[in-house]
Order: C-alpha cells, then sequence, then structure tokens
C-alpha cells in the first residue's frame, strides 16, 4: 500500500514539471495580443421609415407603399486595441433588406469601450457601448433617399480561443437607438463570426 501511495505522490509530482515544461494554449494575461480585427455575420432590425416619413412633393403624408421589415442580411468589420481587459474598438457594418416593393440600406461606423471578463476554459464574455452614425438609404417607386443619422447601441457577446490568434466570436447581440424621421427608433443586430489577435 505504502509503494502505491510513493507511485502515485511521484506520478503527481512529474504531471506537475511536465506541466510547468509544456504549457498549454491557456495564455497569461501578459501574453495576450494588444491588436484584434474581426469579421462577422450580421442581420439587423430595419429602420422602417413608412409611419414616419412625409413627403411634400406632391402630396403631404403620401403613403410610400414600402413597408421594410425584418432582420436586413449583412456583414460587419472591425479593429480593437485592448489593454488587460478594456478595449476600444471602430466598428463597420452594411445590412440591406429588398423586397417587390424597394430596397432600405444601413451601415453604421461606430466607436466605443469593451469590456471583457476573465477567460475560463478558453471562453470569455464581453460588454460594450458604442456610439456614431449610419447612412439610411430607401429606394422605392415613392422614395429615394439617402440620409445620415446618429446611432447609439449597447451589446454583448462570447468568445471562444480557438488557438492563440485566432477566435471564434460564438453570438454578439446589439441593441440600439437610431435617429430617424421624425424621432429616434429602436432597432438590434446578432451577428456571429471569427477573429483574429496579433
Amino acid at each position: 500500500m505504502q509503494r502505491v501511495f510513493i507511485l502515485v505522490w511521484l506520478l503527481v509530482c512529474c504531471a506537475g514539471q511536465c506541466r510547468a515544461q509544456y504549457p498549454s494554449f491557456d495564455c497569461p494575461r501578459s501574453e495576450s495580443s494588444p491588436f484584434e480585427v474581426y469579421a462577422l455575420a450580421s442581420g439587423m432590425r430595419t429602420v422602417d421609415a413608412t409611419p414616419t416619413l412625409v413627403i411634400h412633393n406632391p402630396v403631404t403624408g403620401q403613403d410610400l407603399g414600402f413597408t421594410p421589415s425584418g432582420f436586413a442580411s449583412g456583414a460587419r468589420a472591425g479593429f480593437m486595441w485592448r489593454h488587460e481587459n478594456l478595449g476600444l474598438i471602430a466598428d463597420l457594418g452594411f445590412h440591406k433588406y429588398a423586397d417587390r416593393t424597394g430596397t432600405t440600406s444601413l451601415a453604421p461606423l461606430m466607436l466605443g469601450l469593451r469590456v471583457y471578463s476573465e477567460e475560463r476554459f478558453r471562453t470569455s464574455f464581453f460588454g460594450e457601448g458604442l456610439a456614431g452614425a449610419y447612412r439610411w438609404t430607401e429606394r422605392a417607386e415613392n422614395a429615394n433617399f439617402t440620409t445620415v443619422k446618429g446611432i447609439v447601441g449597447l451589446g454583448g457577446g462570447m468568445d471562444i480561443r480557438l488557438t492563440r490568434k485566432l477566435v471564434f466570436r460564438v453570438g454578439e447581440i446589439q441593441v440600439m437607438i437610431v435617429g430617424a424621421t421624425p424621432g429616434p427608433l429602436l432597432s438590434s443586430s446578432a451577428s456571429s463570426g471569427l477573429a483574429f489577435r496579433f
């Protein structure tokens, strides 16, 4: 029995030494990469101009005959500089929705802060606050315009680190207040994709 105990004790000590010589992919914070670029497939709830847009020519309150609804499909790309668990991000997106009556597109450009949780089992979570502007374009039989409006949003998501450099962004959700005519509207987006840290 004593020999078994001694053997187990030696194996545990040796395993600890081997682990120290050959570390796993779990990176200490001091070795984490300060920069990140990401590309995400994304969907954004459309901004519906139909009940709020007023057309003065030829008739005030003319029906557009176009009701964008649902998620506009698109993509997002961005850059982040990170220090420990705090990051500064720049995010650019493009989303477009079309049906038989017309098209609408939203192209937001936002800057903001992202706060990360500590990584556990290669998984981390984050929350973010963003603000910026978006280009809003409508193309329909009775409407043809492009304008720039303000946008602010809050969001969060989950990352799984695949390697030291490559990260799978499982999901990211954002809730946004977007400028519209005559007042702000609520929108949201959902995204997923890959990030590369260097």
